[in-house]
């Protein structure tokens, strides 16, 4: 696999979790970006701490997809991809 499919994969991987966070009405996406990427806050006051108490295995699922792509792609990959995803919108 060259480096430009697996970006692909990791862009399509982010737009995913994204979709399916909104089709679920959950926060994994929104939690995970404002946890990976400083440049996202909604207000002053966001803490950045996650409620997994409204968590369920789906959610756990998505979440650590996403935590395997920072896992895979590093600080500076990641959150270029998701200023792109970000950006598209």
């Amino acid at each position: 696999m060259d480096n430009q499919t697996v970006q692909e994969t990791a862009r399509e991987t982010l737009a995913r979790i994204k979709e399916e966070s909104i089709n679920l009405g959950v926060t994994v996406y929104t939690d995970f970006i404002y946890l990976a990427h400083n440049d996202y806050v909604i207000h002053n006051d966001y803490k950045q701490e996650i409620d997994f108490s409204n968590y369920g295995y789906l959610e756990y699922c998505l979440f650590s997809d996403a935590l395997k792509l920072f896992n895979d792609y590093g600080y500076d990959e990641l959150t270029k991809f998701i200023n792109e995803l970000e950006d598209t919108e």
